[in-house]
């Protein structure tokens, strides 16, 4: 039919590749949807040059961690800051 069971948002700034959003519906994970989008995804950027491609994983999201690395994605140690722009405080 029609319904959405995947999705990923992925963008470049001309030198890397960044995934802003993947998702599978939960119903529908371990069907190979979320390897068939992020495989054209990884096209997408291959086809406008774009060598490497970041995204990043809560801490507890595990499960999403483990997806990434059956895909040869590799940990790397970064610091995100971040900031709310109308002034409340961050939280962990």
């Amino acid at each position: 039919g029609n319904t959405i069971v995947a999705t990923v948002m992925v963008g470049h700034d001309g030198h890397r590749g960044y995934f802003y959003y993947v998702a599978v519906d939960p119903d529908h994970r371990m069907k190979g949807y979320g390897r068939a989008i992020i495989t054209a995804a990884e096209n997408w950027l291959r086809e406008r040059d774009i060598e490497k491609l970041q995204l990043m994983v809560r801490p507890g999201n595990t499960q999403a961690g483990a997806f990434y690395e059956t895909l040869d994605y590799e940990e790397q140690e970064r610091v995100v800051y971040a900031k709310w722009l109308d002034g409340r405080p961050m939280t962990p």
